[in-house]
């Protein structure tokens, strides 16, 4: 499904702006910060309080998860709609690096099971040190 239809099945009309954010997260496989969300769109694309009202957006209708790795700035990514489910990420505590886990590391009915109550959504966080800077010596 491309980004226009993922905007409009959310109830978005699907400018030009939310395209092209929606495809960088999409692409980039990782949380982002909103500077390097930019830095990918290029320098004239938009300014940085049309992204913010976008990223925000995004976040209110499940089309992005904002997450904060203990830094100043949040990093967004693509998030999975309004479902219950759960999202992970991977932080590497020497380059910074917050990579985005595969689906199947949180298995909310494996981790609920026995447990008298219904999750909506959950998130796991691991911190550690990522192939790159272990292979690096970092």
């Amino acid at each position: 499904m491309d980004a226009r239809d993922i905007l409009r099945r959310a109830g978005l009309e699907p400018t030009t702006h939310r395209v092209q954010v929606l495809d960088c997260l999409a692409r980039a496989g990782r949380a982002l910060t909103p500077q390097e969300i930019l830095d990918a769109l290029g320098p004239d694309c938009m300014n940085r309080v049309t992204l913010y009202r976008i990223l925000d957006l995004f976040q209110e209708r499940g089309l992005a998860l904002r997450h904060n790795a203990g830094e100043r700035a949040f990093r967004y990514c693509l998030g999975q709609g309004r479902t219950a489910q759960g999202h992970g990420h991977f932080h590497c505590t020497r380059c910074g690096r917050l990579d985005c886990l595969p689906p199947q590391i949180l298995d909310l009915e494996a981790l609920t099971r026995g447990l008298d109550l219904h999750v909506e959504h959950a998130e796991i966080h691991l911190d550690g040190v990522c192939p790159s800077c272990l292979k690096a010596g970092a």
